[in-house]
């Protein structure tokens, strides 16, 4: 994420986590932001919308892939797509996700080396 993205959270008023939402559910929201690909994608539809083959071509991946993703995306209500006759435009559906991925950033920062190179949570696109 971009500084200025993370600059606008000092403006924000102060969220707290009151725990109300149950863990699972909370996890599988995470869960989704997991992979490398569906954060690129997220962060590509935070600059516009999209269709499916800008995004294969902006991530230089392959149509299943991208498509797999962003089914996964789509599905839990990340994202959302439009027909427009042959091509499907894809946008972001939830307006805070950007903030928070921007936050983790900062969160991330002083582990980051320490978390790129972490053999304990070992994903399957390591």
């Amino acid at each position: 994420m971009a500084v200025d993205r993370v600059v606008d959270l000092i403006d924000e008023p102060v969220i707290t986590w009151d725990a109300r939402m149950h863990p699972i559910t909370l996890a599988r929201f995470f869960r989704v932001l997991s992979d490398p690909t569906r954060l690129r994608l997220l962060q590509l539809l935070d600059e516009r919308s999209r269709t499916a083959g800008e995004l294969v071509t902006a991530l230089d991946a392959s149509q299943p892939r991208v498509s797999t993703h962003l089914a996964c995306l789509r599905h839990c209500g990340f994202v959302t797509g439009d027909r427009r006759g042959r091509e499907v435009v894809y946008r972001l559906q939830l307006p805070d996700v950007p903030r928070l991925l921007a936050l983790a950033e900062v969160a991330a920062r002083p582990r980051a080396e320490h978390l790129s190179q972490c053999s304990r949570i070992a994903p399957d696109w390591a």
